[in-house]
């Protein structure tokens, strides 16, 4: 079975569990929360608005279900009681991983765009001022690779699922994760906290070379860790 095959039907696995369609309405619905800060505000700007909900609410949405969807992914092949079957059939583990994270990729991305336009709906309907298509677009970017990072230290909840075969541990990890994000931001140690470094994109535009290299360390852990616990779960 070839790669784009097993990308298929981890999608179709995905598309057809009402966990898709829960966490869809989820990230709809907690945007919205924002209107009830700016339904009032005068003269509110394009930049204090996308500065505040991106920048804040939104990112730490993103940890929360970027974590879940990740742990679910996995964690389900095991309270499924599938994870037997996957494993004695003769197709590379390292496939099956990897089309299971080009998933978790597409579902996060699909995720992030649904939350940026619900953000830009709610702004239109504001009515917030000096806003360009191209001081827009800057901001999707922005806030795209800090989706992309926060994908990345998310990859522990993968490895997670897998060691403690299920998902219920790294929903734990997830209350974890916001403690201590909520912890460092106030004492000033949020460029040292793996799901901390994503939201520095949104705040200061930049990373530092010791928050990449966390980053980075954090991301090969989660995939190799994941990666190496399904060859043992094979040869075991």
């Amino acid at each position: 079975m070839n790669m784009l095959s097993l990308v298929y039907c981890e999608m179709r696995k995905a598309y057809k569990s009402s966990v898709f369609v829960v966490v869809t309405i989820a990230f709809t619905i907690l945007p919205i929360l924002s209107l009830i800060k700016y339904l009032n505000a005068t003269n509110a700007s394009w930049d204090l608005y996308l500065g505040d909900t991106l920048g804040g609410i939104f990112v730490s949405y993103m940890i929360m279900g970027f974590a879940f969807t990740t742990c679910w992914i996995f964690g389900r092949e095991y309270t499924d009681k599938t994870i037997n079957d996957l494993l004695v059939k003769p197709i590379s583990k390292l496939r099956m991983v990897v089309s299971k994270f080009i998933v978790v990729f597409l579902w996060n991305s699909l995720l992030t765009v649904l939350m940026f336009v619900v953000a830009i709906l709610i702004g239109l309907y504001v009515g917030l001022v000096n806003g360009t298509t191209m001081f827009i677009l800057h901001y999707f970017l922005m806030f795209a690779i800090t989706s992309v990072l926060t994908m990345i230290g998310g990859t522990l909840s993968s490895f997670l699922a897998n060691v403690t075969k299920g998902y219920l541990a790294p929903i734990g990890l997830i209350f974890i994760s916001m403690l201590a994000v909520n912890i460092a931001e106030n004492v000033g140690l949020s460029a040292y906290i793996p799901w901390t470094i994503p939201g520095l994109v949104m705040s200061d535009g930049f990373l530092s070379p010791i928050s990449i290299t966390i980053l980075a360390i954090t991301g090969i852990v989660g995939f190799v860790g994941t990666v190496a616990w399904w060859r043992f779960r094979d040869q075991k």
